[in-house]
């Protein structure tokens, strides 16, 4: 019994370990962006790969999500202190827009159209990327922006004196 569940144990982290291969391979827009299409791929991967690694009875399902659990917090606990760990795993943020140009490169690498990328700028508040004077893709997924207004500091604030 405790052979199998130990079986059960280093099948969940291969479970666990295959999942992040194919979140790393699909992009971190997958993470960040899901569209219905990219969601159904998703679940059905982790549907066919968890029937393969579950084995039956009620203690290798617990076995299985326990150790699936664990194995993620200890991730995402390596993530925080290790910046190469976190990069191998989420991925490392891509420039979009620099100067209000767009990185064509960054597009095709990142597997981003130019629509999705307004649409994602407009979100933020941004009419064009020429508005842009950075624009990233972080490890989540996520788009992130700083006008090019923004761009020249923190705005001074005069105190104007107190009437009495």
């Amino acid at each position: 019994m405790l052979g199998e569940l130990l079986q059960q144990a280093l099948k969940a982290v291969a479970y666990y370990v295959a999942l992040i291969v194919i979140m790393r391979l699909a992009g971190k827009r997958l993470a960040g962006q899901t569209t219905t299409f990219d969601l159904i791929i998703l679940i059905s991967l982790a549907v066919v790969i968890q029937g393969t690694a579950l084995q039956e009875g009620w203690a290798n399902a617990l076995v299985f999500a326990v150790t699936v659990f664990a194995v993620h917090l200890g991730l995402a606990a390596l993530c925080a202190h290790s910046t190469a760990i976190r990069h191998l795993v989420r991925g490392k943020p891509s420039v979009l827009v620099r100067d209000g140009r767009i990185v064509d490169k960054a597009l095709k690498r990142e597997a981003i159209s130019r629509e999705e990328l307004e649409a994602g700028l407009r979100k933020l508040g941004y009419d064009s990327p020429e508005a842009v004077k950075l624009a990233v893709l972080e490890e989540t997924g996520h788009i992130s922006a700083v006008g090019a207004a923004d761009a020249r500091g923190p705005a001074t604030i005069t105190a104007e004196p107190a009437q009495r």
